[in-house]
């Protein structure tokens, strides 16, 4: 058998949705909880659970026990027998907080620091929960609103120039002085540790809410300080709340994608969608949080440069009879991609271990290497595919999100 139903695990946190998991894929919520995320995968915090032939397992349990069979032996080497993506779904009713994640050797020597000075796994403060980088992708189910990666330097100098004080005008002119990576680096930290943050938010936000009644204002400039105002009303007077005007607003429609990188600030505000990331829990926190936020840690992980914000979606590639829409992104450790398809039959080439999540319809699979009988999944179910499957063919009207191992090491 190589083809496991998955058995998620649903966390409920203060910013999720009571009704859109359940409205979209049917969850029962009978408590009336908000389910802010579900975990498709072998992360040790919440493994997903499989019924195998020796009864029901977490896929963690399951992979350890035979990496190279059930990853593929590329995968299982380059990724020291563990699965290497997560895979989720996330639903915001509320804004998260101002985060960005490190790349891996960050990470590494982050994880290798904090268990030298034996801080506990669950503490607050502690900022590595394992010793991996998270890159990110996000496809939009609903309608998604998010901050992701900083707005160009000229973009962000007219925002504040519009809206400076006595409290932010010296901390702008030094920017303005060096408009460059190591400029927005100073500028940005000067507003995490101003002195008196409660007076620098108040004077940003009177001069926001003035900014709202001016004629011609750019589009742009009026859906920034219309948001740095929404952001204060979840988050009153923290700090976290002028990252509205330093980092970039989008949008996305149902199904649109974008990335999010390695020291990448973002934050995402509300919406349904499926998030695809390399297998960590790793998160430096900078604003609209009761967190712990560690600002010598995040500057220091934190990529300051400018992303473009015609860059920020992801245009998928079509293959073969356009049945398979990938987004590919500079990620090794995953790779996404949706799967339209009808009552024709589809053969899909397994290389590696993959997740299957319903989006849309019912999805029939049967494994070519197995007398076992065709599966059915239907909207909201998952099912992990062992890379022993090698190949299997996939038919019905639905729609499939479809995440693995970036074909570059399989």
């Amino acid at each position: 058998m190589s083809i496991f139903k998955l058995d998620n695990t649903i966390m409920n946190s203060a910013w999720g949705c009571e009704k859109s998991m359940t409205e979209l894929f049917g969850y029962e919520n009978p408590q009336n909880k908000p389910m802010a995320e579900l975990w498709m995968g072998a992360h040790p915090k919440a493994s997903s659970l499989i019924d195998s032939e020796d009864g029901t397992i977490a896929l963690n349990e399951y992979i350890a026990a035979a990496p190279q069979s059930v990853l593929g032996v590329s995968c299982a080497e380059r990724f020291q027998n563990r699965l290497p993506f997560l895979f989720k779904v996330l639903s915001a009713k509320s804004p998260l907080s101002i985060q960005s994640h490190p790349n891996k050797q960050q990470a590494e020597e982050g994880w290798e620091r904090e268990n030298a000075l034996n801080i506990p796994l669950n503490a607050a403060h502690r900022n590595y929960k394992d010793d991996n980088h998270k890159p990110e992708l996000v496809f939009s189910i609903t309608e998604y609103h998010a901050l992701n990666g900083f707005r160009e330097f000229d973009v962000i100098i007219r925002l504040f120039d519009s809206v400076a004080g006595d409290c932010l005008s010296p901390l702008l002119t030094e920017f303005k002085k060096n408009i460059q990576p190591e400029g927005l680096k100073q500028f940005y930290q000067s507003l995490l540790t101003y002195s008196d943050k409660s007076k620098l938010v108040a004077e940003v936000l009177q001069a926001c809410k003035q900014q709202l009644n001016h004629q011609g204002l750019l589009k742009e400039d009026l859906s920034a300080y219309q948001l740095l105002l929404s952001l204060n009303d979840y988050y009153p007077n923290d700090i976290g709340i002028i990252s509205a005007l330093i980092l970039n607003y989008v949008v996305l429609a149902p199904g649109e994608a974008m990335y999010l990188k390695a020291g990448t600030p973002h934050a995402y505000l509300k919406g349904t969608g499926l998030e695809l990331m390399a297998n960590s829990d790793n998160v430096l926190r900078g604003g609209l949080t009761p967190k712990h936020i560690d600002i010598p840690e995040l500057m220091r992980t934190t990529v300051f440069e400018a992303i473009p914000f015609e860059e920020l979606k992801l245009t998928p590639t079509l293959t073969g009879n356009h049945q398979e829409h990938i987004y590919i992104t500079p990620a090794n450790d995953f790779q996404f991609s949706i799967l339209v398809l009808d009552e024709a039959e589809t053969k899909i080439e397994v290389n590696s271990a993959e997740i299957l999540f319903v989006v849309e319809g019912e999805l029939t699979i049967k494994v070519l290497t197995e007398s076992t009988k065709a599966k059915t999944f239907t909207k909201g179910e998952s099912c992990f595919v062992s890379a022993e499957c090698k190949q299997y063919i996939v038919k019905g009207n639905a729609q499939i999100a479809r995440s693995a191992v970036s074909v570059e090491i399989q």
